[in-house]
């Protein structure tokens, strides 16, 4: 199953504009490895509400995807 960190700007509900979004496939790093991936990620996003999350992705298996809040 494929990992990615995500990271999505919350607009207001009746903004026409695509939010920001970032996704990196951390699927093989260590947590180790995963922690300057996802402060880089914040660093990108500083100054923008975000919401970040880790995508389980499941599609490449047949599976469904799930979100987790990280």
């Amino acid at each position: 199953m494929k990992q990615y960190y995500e990271a999505i700007e919350i607009l207001p509900e009746d903004s026409f504009e695509a939010p920001e979004f970032i996704r990196i496939d951390v699927t093989d790093m260590t947590d180790k490895e995963r922690v300057p991936v996802l402060q880089g990620i914040k660093d990108v996003m500083s100054g923008v509400k975000c919401k970040f999350s880790l995508h389980l992705c499941g599609h490449e298996d047949g599976e469904s995807c799930s979100m987790e809040a990280i």
